[in-house]
């Protein structure tokens, strides 16, 4: 039987040396003395582990590819600086104007509008909340909340009043589950949501993808349309060669801009092919849950162990 490991004077485990280095032969010593502890703790966590992979519902990759539409890539800057400004995106980057904005604005309060306006997806999202019998939201029942709720009050912890779902609300989730992967060398896109219930996410992209191409034409037509009046205006008025030039070259720009936003063709982004749902879940993965559970299993096996053999 192994001896006994006893605390040194300063209060530290036997197997922890003065610069803080593990004894990994007092370790050992430990385990082994106290080995059915040690391995049932481990098994406990083990166990949780595979408990875990049983009630966790799977979640699946939702993935759709897009790329720069090809009416815009013959548009200029122009007026989309508005734009840009109130979703809060740059114009850096490669690709047109309007496919920057596109991808800058699919995580925007715009986006997030966007999805309140279809009650019906909006309810498919936040499922839980969504009473079918009642026809109303309401805050999903907790037992342990009000006890939560109590202990984290004490440690300062800020609580947030529910609220039926909103656009602060899907604003929060498309910052949170919305991946944007671009590929500098080809120029595609992939929009990706992993989720529990694919066909939601997938339903998600489709609307974000129509919804914002949409924004995008309707601005550029108005503001188009804007610009050509104020230019014909000013064509009748101006009698300068040079100055009537630069008008022109102008209105013609502005000319191509409000015909191709008139078309029915896409305006900012296109589709290459549906959302594809991943054949296999992305999470749990029963590796990365079995090794943390082996990590944790250990370390805590070996700290009730040591406590236990000390107090032998």
């Amino acid at each position: 039987m192994a001896q006994p490991i006893e605390r040194d004077s300063s209060g530290r485990d036997a197997f922890v040396h003065e610069g803080g280095t593990l004894d990994l032969g007092a370790m050992g010593a430990i385990i082994r003395s106290e080995a059915p502890t040690f391995f049932t703790v481990l098994l406990i966590f083990l166990a949780l582990s595979v408990l875990y992979l049983h009630v966790a519902r799977p979640r699946y990759a939702v993935r759709m590819e897009i790329t720069s539409s090809s009416s815009s890539e013959q548009q200029k800057e122009g007026g989309l600086s508005a734009l840009s400004s109130v979703v809060g995106f740059s114009l850096g980057g490669e690709g047109s104007p309007q496919f920057r904005i596109f991808l800058g604005s699919l995580r925007s309060p715009i986006a997030a509008e966007s999805i309140v306006s279809d009650q019906d997806l909006l309810k498919a999202i936040f499922y839980r909340e969504w009473s079918q019998q009642e026809g109303k939201w309401r805050q999903p029942p907790q037992r342990l909340r009000p006890v939560l709720h109590a202990i984290g009050s004490v440690f300062g912890w800020k609580f947030v009043t529910w609220e039926p779902p909103g656009v602060n609300r899907v604003y929060d989730y498309l910052n949170d589950q919305l991946k944007v992967i671009s590929d500098s060398k080809s120029g595609v896109v992939t929009l990706e949501i992993d989720s529990d219930r694919p066909e939601v996410a997938r339903r998600i992209l489709l609307t974000l993808n129509s919804a914002m191409n949409e924004r995008l034409r309707e601005h550029d037509l108005e503001h188009s349309t804007l610009f050509i009046t104020y230019l014909e205006k000013r064509l009748s008025e101006v009698n300068i060669v040079e100055y009537r030039g630069a008008l022109i070259s102008n209105l013609a720009q502005e000319e191509k801009t409000r015909m191709q936003a008139s078309s029915p063709l896409p305006y900012a982004s296109d589709i290459l092919g549906k959302p594809m749902i991943s054949s296999a879940p992305v999470s749990p993965k029963p590796i990365a849950a079995w090794g943390a559970a082996i990590v944790f299993g250990v370390l805590f096996g070996l700290w009730v162990a040591s406590r236990k053999h000390r107090r032998r």
